[in-house]
C-alpha cells in the first residue's frame, strides 16, 4: 500500500510537472502569436497611413493642376475678349472713315 501511495504521488507529481510545462509552452506560444499579430497590425496601419498620405498628396497635386488650368483658361479668355474689343474698335474706326 505504501508503494502504491508513493507511485500515485510520483505519478501525480509527474502529471503536474507535465501540465505546468504544457501550460508554460502554451503561454509562450500565445505571447509569440500576439506579438506577431501586433507587428502585422502595426505594419498594416503604417502601410495604410503611407497610402493615405500618398493619395492626399496626389489629390492636392491634381487640385493645384486644375486650379492652374482654370487660371490659364481664364487668362486665355480675357486675352480673347481684349482682342475682340480691339477688333471691334478698329472696325468702328474703318466704318466711320468709310462713312465720311
Amino acid at each position: 500500500e505504501k508503494e502504491a501511495t508513493e507511485k500515485t504521488m510520483e505519478n501525480e507529481k509527474e502529471a503536474t510537472e507535465k501540465t505546468m510545462e504544457n501550460e508554460k509552452e502554451a503561454t509562450e506560444k500565445t505571447m509569440e502569436n500576439e506579438k506577431e499579430a501586433t507587428e502585422k497590425t502595426m505594419e498594416g496601419e503604417k502601410e495604410a497611413t503611407e497610402k493615405t498620405m500618398e493619395n492626399e498628396k496626389e489629390a492636392t497635386e491634381k487640385t493645384m493642376e486644375m486650379e492652374n488650368e482654370k487660371e490659364a483658361t481664364e487668362k486665355t479668355m480675357e486675352a480673347q475678349k481684349r482682342r475682340w474689343r480691339v477688333k471691334k474698335r478698329l472696325q468702328k474706326r474703318r466704318w466711320k472713315r468709310k462713312k465720311r
